[in-house]
């Protein structure tokens, strides 16, 4: 297994990085995510699909992201140290916590990530998983904490009260706006255009850039993530293979029976 992030490493040249959620969590729609020339595939474990404590899992899930040439981006169902070491140590690279409340919450999950952190010893621990290529990796150590992303979801008030002190926090790699969580913590369910969710996003928006923190966010069109690049994020979720499903082979469907009347 090659010791490396991509996604990583293009967000902090600045560049953009584009995606697909895979709700199958299947390693053949990984494989060909990557032959697509998509920059990660989004695995969303909050709200769906297997145990994310399942290392064989994860194993098979960044062996195909290898294969093909892309990253995992893993949504965990919580900030548990032990859960974030856990998809560590299988290969995962990229790993999204929803559901922040606090800086505290913030640094305990960061801190998970690394053998040093902020100056002093970190709080992951020493395996001999696939992360490590079997234990034959050289200065693993250094490496995973050079190549390991971990950001936050912005999705509920006491994060927003406490964006500042959370863009702070040494070694948080990026924080992703939740539009959809964050209509529902203001009042207002699935109105994500409503004017105080809209003031909301755009005030994330606006302190994260300022503290030159990667943004990322969803897109649901060309010209929505045209917007979101101009908007300063650089990490863009385009969709998924249910979505795309429903575009492509519904909109295909619904031609047939026209043509056939």
């Amino acid at each position: 297994m090659t010791q490396h992030n991509a996604v990583r490493a293009k967000t902090e040249r600045g560049d953009v990085v584009f995606g697909a959620s895979a709700n199958t969590f299947s390693p053949m729609l990984i494989e060909v995510y990557g032959e697509m020339g998509l920059d990660f595939v989004w695995l969303d474990f909050e709200h769906g699909g297997p145990s994310p404590y399942d290392s064989i899992l994860f194993e098979e899930l960044t062996r195909a992201a290898d294969v093909a040439g892309i990253e995992l981006f893993v949504r965990l169902p919580s900030g548990d140290p032990s859960l974030i070491r856990k998809a560590l140590d299988a290969g995962v690279r990229n790993l999204l916590v929803p559901r922040i409340d606090s800086v505290e919450d913030v640094e305990r999950a960061v801190e998970a990530t690394r053998f040093v952190y902020d100056g002093g010893p970190g709080q992951r621990g020493v395996s001999a998983g696939r992360a490590t290529a079997w234990g034959t990796a050289e200065n693993y150590a250094d490496v995973e904490d050079e190549s390991v992303f971990l950001g936050v979801m912005i999705e509920k008030p006491a994060a927003v009260d406490a964006l500042d002190d959370i863009l702070a926090v040494p070694e948080l790699g990026f924080v992703f706006v939740g539009p959809g969580d964050l209509s529902v913590q203001l009042g207002h369910p699935y109105q994500t255009d409503h004017p105080s969710v809209v003031e909301t996003v755009e005030e994330i928006e606006r302190r994260s850039t300022d503290a030159d923190v990667v943004l990322g966010g969803v897109a649901h069109s060309t010209d929505g993530a045209r917007d979101a690049v101009d908007r300063g994020y650089q990490i863009i979720r385009i969709g998924n293979e249910v979505e795309a499903a429903r575009e492509v082979l519904g909109g295909r469907l619904d031609r047939v029976r026209t043509q056939r009347k």
